[in-house]
Parts: C-alpha cells; structure tokens; sequence
C-alpha cells in the first residue's frame, strides 16, 4: 500500500513513517510512504484515524474559525473525540493509495458538517469571545465535556520547569512546551499539583481556573 500526501500533511505522513519504522520518501512537491503487506491493517486504520480527528480537525478548525485563539482550537480538536473517531474510521476506506490532502479535501465532508456547527457557533459569537472572561467560560465548559483519556495526571517540576506526568510521575512527552496545552492533550479525570518552590502561582491559578472540580493539591520535593 502506498500512502501519499502533498506538503499540507507532510507531519502526518512522517508521523506514520515514525510509527511504521518506514522511510519516507519525497518526489517533486508530494511525499510517500510505502507501507509493508505485514502492518496490521487495524493498527494502520487507528493512526490514520487519530490523523484525522486531531491533525486534520485542528486544520479545518483554525481555517474556517475568524478568531485567532490556539488554546481554544486544541480544546475543540479535542472535545468530543470519540464521536469524531467512530465516523473518521467509518469513512476511512483502506485500497492499494490513499492520497492524504484528498481525503482531506474531498473524503471526510460528513466530519467537516459536524465541525462547522462548531465554527458557526464561535463565529456567531467571536465578538463575545474577545472578552477573557466569557472566553474561559466556553473553555472550562468544553474541557469539562471532554471525552477523559487517562485517569490521572501530576504537575510538578522536573528540572525546575512545570511539567505534566502520567502515575508513575514520568513526563508525558519530552518536549511540553505548555503545561496547560499538554493537559488538554492528555484529558485526564484527576489531576494532582505538586507545590514546591519551581511551581508558579500563575501556573496553579491557570489550572484551577480551566480545569475545575478535578484537582488536587500536593506538596512535595521537585524531583
């Protein structure tokens, strides 16, 4: 199987290509990913679908969506994900090519009606949304509805940086460059704070403020 994409989701076929343990190749202004008849056809159809859902959605999101506001745009990408797969793995059809920008462009339209009631819905009321506080209103209502991926989390400082780790107190990425971007990622059902003197008020306020009714307050050594 051959998947292929043109530069618009370069970043999704290297993802796959990461995943797979395949090269991926480059001709003229479109990228190939060559995929081995031994990848499970299962596996496969999860990482294109989790391609769509976050990659694509949050495309879509921020082309149509008149106000610029990442925070908001990740919270969406991620509010009712689950709906979203089951239709994503439903219009996923897997043959001998799959062109990434057309499916794009031309396969997911029954996801893209779902995504423009969202879109209709911020535009209606971006002048609102310009206003911080009826702003975080719609974000912690969003986050409360969220889909939750992982029982718990814990924020604490690990190399005297605020960090989000899963149970086991291991960062959940190496890279965050955003606590609260990475608990929106990471959705989690409890979220405990470690209070030491590298964690920052303003970073506890954020929390709190976004993610009401789910945290706990800890204090502890950094580590």
């Amino acid at each position: 199987m051959e998947i292929s994409t043109d530069e618009r989701f370069h970043e999704s076929l290297r993802y796959l290509a990461g995943k797979l343990q395949q090269p991926l190749q480059k001709f003229g202004d479109r990228y190939r990913l060559l995929i081995p008849t031994s990848v499970d056809t299962y596996y496969l159809t999860d990482l294109l679908v989790y391609q769509i859902v976050t990659v694509m959605k949050a495309r879509y999101l921020q082309d149509k969506i008149k106000i610029k506001h990442d925070l908001l745009i990740k919270v969406l990408v991620n509010y009712d994900k689950k709906t979203d797969m089951v239709i994503a793995t439903a219009l996923l059809q897997l043959g001998s090519r799959l062109l990434l920008d057309a499916l794009y462009d031309f396969g997911i339209s029954k996801l893209k009606c779902r995504w423009d009631e969202v879109v209709q819905l911020v535009n209606d009321n971006r002048a609102q949304l310009t206003q911080k506080n009826l702003c975080d209103e719609l974000l912690r209502f969003l986050i409360l509805n969220m889909d939750h991926k992982m029982k718990e989390v814990h924020v604490m400082a690990v190399n005297q940086r605020p960090t989000v780790c899963n149970s086991k107190l291991e960062p959940l990425s190496p890279e965050q460059s955003n606590v609260i971007d990475a608990l929106v990622e990471a959705a989690p059902r409890q979220i405990f704070i470690h209070i030491d003197q590298n964690m920052q008020p303003e970073t506890v306020q954020a929390i709190q403020q976004l993610f009401p009714n789910c945290i706990c307050i800890e204090y502890s050594a950094v580590l």
